[in-house]
C-alpha cells in the first residue's frame, strides 16, 4: 500500500493523543492548546478512531483537550479504549474530577491499564494560581479520590513562580499519588506572552540538579524518565545500572521525533505531528479518512522528513524564531511538492 519508499517505517505510531474537546474550563498562561476553537470530537467518528488505533497497533492513547472531562461521553470513551487492549492514559486539570465522576470512570476502566494525570504546578493553591488558577479545587479534589482504585500522576510544569518549591508537590500528595511528572514550561505562542514566567537556562540547570538530589528519598519509579533525560542533558546525573540500558539511543537522535512514534489529533480531526508546532504539523484530516491512509500519506511524510523541528518556525512575540538563527546552507522548506533554498537573515 505504501507508495512512498521512505514514507512509513512504523506501521503505526507508539502513541496517539486526541484532542477531544478544544474548550476548556481554565486558561493556563503557557497552554499549548490555545486559542480554543469550542469544538468537540463528535462521538460516533470518536469511537471508530478509538477502535482504528487499537487494530492497527498503537500502544498507548492519550485522552486530552482542551479539557477532556467536558465532554459529554467521556467515559464511554475511555471504556472503549481500554476494550481494545491500548494503555489509557487521560490528561485533565482535575477541576471536574469529583469523587462520583472518578467513581464512575473506575467502574469503567477495572482491570485495564488506565492512569489519569492531573496537571497542579503546587500544592500551595496561590503558587499554583499564578499561571493555572482554581488550585484550591483541584487539590480538594485529589484529597477527595482517596481510596479509590485508580492510578494517579500529578503533572507539574516548572516556572518562575514555582521552580524553588516545585518538588514539595511530592510531600503533600504521596503515596496517595503514585507518579510525578516534572517538566520545564515549554515555548509556546501562548507562554510567550508572558515572559515572567520563563526560566533561563541556568535556572532549569538548578532545578533538575536539585531535583535529582530530593528523589534518592522515594522509590526510583516514582518519576517519568523526563527526569534522567534533563539531569543527563544538564551534566549532573549519577544514572542507576537499571535505568541505563537505552540511555545511548536516547541521545542518538538526529532529529524531531514529530509525527515519526507520536501523533495528535484535534478536535477536527486532523492528524498533527506536534502537540507545541501544531500549525506546522497538518499531515491530514480524519474525518472522512481512515487513520492508515493519512499515516500513510505523502502530507505525512513531509512532516516526518521536515529540514527542521517544527518548533524552530514557531515566532516570538518580536517576529523572531529559532529558525532564523540557523545557518542558509542548512536550512530548506518545504512548500507544497516543491523543495526550494531559502536564504536566512545572518546573525
Amino acid at each position: 500500500m505504501d507508495t512512498i519508499g521512505r514514507m512509513s517505517v512504523l506501521r503505526a505510531p507508539f502513541t496517539v493523543c486526541l484532542w477531544v474537546t478544544d474548550f476548556c474550563n481554565l486558561k493556563c498562561k503557557y497552554c499549548y492548546a490555545m486559542p480554543f476553537s469550542g469544538k468537540r470530537m463528535e462521538t460516533s467518528r470518536l469511537m471508530r478512531l478509538v477502535d482504528e488505533c487499537a487494530e492497527q497497533g498503537v500502544f498507548d492513547l492519550t485522552i486530552a483537550g482542551g479539557e477532556p472531562l467536558l465532554h459529554p461521553d467521556i467515559v464511554q470513551v475511555i471504556a472503549r479504549a481500554g476494550q481494545g487492549g491500548l494503555r489509557v492514559g487521560l490528561l485533565t486539570n482535575g477541576l471536574l474530577l469529583t469523587r462520583a465522576l472518578a467513581e464512575e470512570i473506575a467502574a469503567a476502566t477495572e482491570k485495564q491499564n488506565f492512569l489519569i494525570q492531573i496537571s497542579l504546578d503546587s500544592a500551595d493553591a496561590t503558587v499554583n494560581d499564578v499561571a493555572r488558577g482554581c488550585g484550591s479545587e483541584v487539590i480538594a479534589n485529589i484529597r477527595a479520590l482517596e481510596g479509590l482504585p485508580l492510578d494517579l500522576q500529578v503533572a507539574c510544569v516548572i516556572h518562575k513562580a514555582n521552580v524553588n518549591h516545585a518538588h514539595k508537590i511530592i510531600d503533600a500528595f504521596y503515596p496517595q499519588v503514585k507518579r510525578f511528572h516534572f517538566l520545564n514550561i515549554q515555548k509556546t505562542a501562548e507562554a510567550l506572552r508572558h515572559p515572567e514566567l520563563m526560566l533561563t537556562e541556568n535556572e532549569c540547570r538548578d532545578f533538575w540538579a536539585g531535583l535529582n538530589e530530593y528523589r534518592r528519598q522515594f522509590p526510583p519509579d516514582l518519576f517519568l524518565p523526563s527526569l534522567r533525560v534533563q539531569i543527563r542533558a544538564a551534566g549532573t546525573a549519577i544514572v542507576e545500572p537499571e535505568f541505563s540500558l537505552h540511555d545511548d539511543a536516547s541521545f542518538e537522535c538526529e532529529s524531531c521525533s514529530a509525527g515519526w512514534t507520536h501523533i495528535n489529533v484535534d478536535a477536527d480531526f486532523n492528524m498533527l505531528g506536534c502537540d507545541i508546532a501544531k500549525d506546522f504539523t497538518f499531515m491530514g484530516n480524519l474525518r472522512d479518512q481512515s487513520f492508515v491512509d493519512v499515516w500513510r500519506s505523502e502530507r505525512a511524510d513531509r512532516v516526518r522528513h521536515a529540514p527542521l523541528p517544527a518548533c524552530y518556525r514557531i515566532q516570538s512575540p518580536d517576529g523572531t524564531s529559532m529558525q532564523d538563527f540557523v545557518k542558509p546552507e542548512f536550512i530548506t522548506l518545504e512548500l507544497g511538492h516543491d523543495t526550494i533554498r531559502k536564504p536566512l537573515r545572518k546573525h
